[in-house]
């Protein structure tokens, strides 16, 4: 963990209603604020401070209405989108990058498409992006990072500074098809209020380099959290135990850091569907974007594979019997170097390599 200071802070956006120029309204398709500067929730910020033996804990109250988001007020007659940005003294060249569904970051420079020249006609919504898994900024010392627990918009308006969309309460439809305003309320005894948003966003600081592994490792703890599941017992059927069964995999074997097990499942048939995936990017991080390897019998240590046969990543075709298509290209286009793939498995050493950001998918017979 680096030690850069970050600052906080709490916004909202006025939401458009159209104008003359444009008629175009914010809406539950459409982010349109009216202006480019956001109005600070509060100046003054109540704080308490819980300290515990792992850890300490800082509540922070910035209005009545953002401590869990909302409900937003909208009395003044004002839709509202809220905003909350983090701020470090860091020189970030109008650079961030954003996730894509969860897997590759894109980077993103403000008021820039690589593909066309950009006429900048919305400074803050044109440069928005979603994010599923992420977002983060860097300059020559540091890495600034934030995890999403849910899908969000995200931006760098400013060098050095975050800004994730929380909550929006708006009070004209965008004409996109909803038909109404996006002002969702819930009544309770005929008072009905606006929704509340409450969600949990993870913030790292990491020397410059070091920030790729925190952002897939722990976004892969934050995505496939452990679950844990219960059941009555019956007495009278089973036997009462309290040690839970220990695992099929091997007791001496773990997955390697930038692998994630994304399906296991029984199928109908008595196979079993089993994906894996590389969780870094190419030039992501020195030591994990590199071929990672699966011991499969390891991995199924008390069980005995019988038969596996790698599928397309839909299973429903074997990959040998795939047939590629090969796309004619118009334009001279800089082609990088290709993909790093892991090659055929051996059936009887079961030993799967993926390259970076790869998913193989794989048919088990036990």
């Amino acid at each position: 963990m680096g030690d850069l200071p970050i600052q906080q802070s709490f916004l909202w956006y006025r939401s458009s209603k159209g104008d003359a120029l444009d008629p175009q309204a914010s809406g539950a398709y459409i982010f349109r604020p009216d202006g480019n500067t956001p109005t600070i929730a509060s100046s003054s910020v109540t704080l308490k401070v819980i300290r515990g033996p792992l850890f300490d804990e800082v509540h922070q109250q910035f209005s009545s209405w953002i401590y869990q988001i909302g409900p937003i007020p909208v009395d003044d007659d004002v839709g509202k989108e809220v905003i909350t940005q983090l701020t470090a003294n860091m020189s970030t060249n109008s650079t961030f990058y954003t996730d894509s569904n969860g897997r590759d970051f894109l980077k993103r420079v403000r008021n820039y498409r690589e593909d066309w020249n950009l006429q900048v006609t919305q400074p803050v919504a044109g440069n928005y992006y979603p994010v599923n898994l992420g977002v983060y900024i860097v300059d020559e010392k540091y890495e600034l990072s934030v995890l999403v627990d849910r899908a969000a918009g995200a931006s760098s308006i400013q060098d050095g500074q975050l800004e994730i969309m929380l909550h929006r309460r708006l009070l004209k439809d965008d004409g996109r098809g909803v038909a109404e305003p996006l002002d969702e309320v819930v009544c309770v005894d005929q008072d009905c209020q606006g929704l509340t948003a409450r969600g949990t966003y993870y913030i790292n600081v990491e020397k410059l380099g070091h920030g790729a592994h925190w952002r897939r490792t722990y976004g892969q703890q934050v995505y496939s959290p452990f679950l844990l599941a219960f059941t009555h017992e019956d007495a009278t059927s089973s036997k009462p135990y309290s040690v839970a069964k220990d695992s099929m995999m091997d007791g001496n074997y773990s997955l390697p850091d930038n692998v994630a097990i994304v399906t296991l499942q029984n199928l109908d048939d008595g196979t079993t569907l089993l994906r894996l995936a590389h969780l870094f990017q190419a030039g992501e991080d020195p030591r994990y974007s590199e071929v990672a390897e699966v011991d499969l019998k390891k991995v199924f240590g008390k069980r005995t594979i019988k038969e596996l046969t790698e599928t397309n990543l839909s299973a429903n075709q074997k990959k040998s019997e795939m047939k590629q298509l090969n796309w004619r290209v118009i334009e001279d286009a800089e082609s990088g170097p290709a993909p790093v793939k892991g090659g055929p498995v051996d059936c009887r050493a079961l030993v799967v390599a993926l390259g970076p950001m790869e998913i193989r998918t794989f048919l088990l017979k036990f």
